[in-house]
């Protein structure tokens, strides 16, 4: 008979035990990272990203700044998940709004419009934040090595909004990037209209986008084969994308 003091251990009530804890401390962990990062945005907002700083970020959750860096290495790490954040709510509308609207034009459209939405409170950050973009070194740059996957993330819903339509392939293998600078000139041009509620950016949206429409049932033309080949070289040779032979 073994002695009162030696216990037989359950492997499988120990193993799920510990697994249960391991659960329970990544949920605290998701739920204080959440908090932190909501508490962060918000502060931007208010206080502008310059004149927030990590510090004011713990304080504002009851502790020092050592809570906030211990999810976030500083205010960069936050605005790259705000990145991140942005693109998944924008990827979850436009998703929804391809699988109802099957208008060329209004589908493109929509994308820019479905941006502006989840933006309009946001444009004090979106200030701040554009001086980062004449800096590709800086992880912030909507141009850096950082945030490429975002470009792409966003170039591939451009793309998916041109499937079904009846252009030529080297027409489509161009345009999500022409799109995607496109609305990168939209946002710059939201950021600076004073116009109430931006409706000056939307109308630009939707009559620029008409236009360019009606643009591409000319481009499309056999005729104008040659110069879509030149345009496709010259933007292949800039190494912005790569090239399909014209059709």
């Amino acid at each position: 008979m073994s002695p009162w003091w030696v216990f037989t251990v359950d492997t499988n009530t120990a193993s799920r035990y510990i697994l249960n804890m391991f659960k329970e401390h990544l949920t605290k962990g998701k739920a204080s990272r959440a908090q932190i990062y909501e508490t962060a945005i918000r502060l931007f907002r208010e206080r502008g990203f310059d004149d927030t700083t990590m510090r004011d970020i713990g304080a504002e959750l009851g502790g020092a700044a050592s809570a906030a860096y211990y999810y976030f290495k500083s205010k960069d790490a936050i605005v790259l998940d705000y990145y991140d954040d942005v693109q998944r709510r924008h990827e979850v509308l436009v998703n929804e709004m391809l699988e109802q609207e099957k208008d060329l034009s209004r589908r493109i459209a929509q994308i820019h419009h479905l941006k502006l939405d989840i933006l309009k409170h946001d444009r004090r950050i979106m200030g701040a934040l554009l001086r980062y973009a004449g800096e590709p070194d800086s992880e912030l740059s909507f141009f850096s090595v950082k945030t490429s996957g975002l470009r792409q993330a966003a170039m591939a819903l451009f793309a998916r909004a041109l499937e079904g339509a009846d252009l030529p392939a080297d027409m489509l293998s161009v345009l999500p990037l022409l799109l995607w600078a496109a609305h990168m000139g939209v946002l710059l041009y939201f950021l600076y209209d004073k116009s109430p509620n931006q409706k000056n950016t939307r109308a630009l949206i939707d009559r620029g986008t008409q236009l360019m429409t009606g643009f591409l049932k000319v481009a499309k033309n056999p005729l104008l084969r040659p110069i879509r080949k030149r345009t496709l070289e010259f933007i292949h040779d800039s190494g912005l994308i790569e090239a399909a032979p014209a059709q």
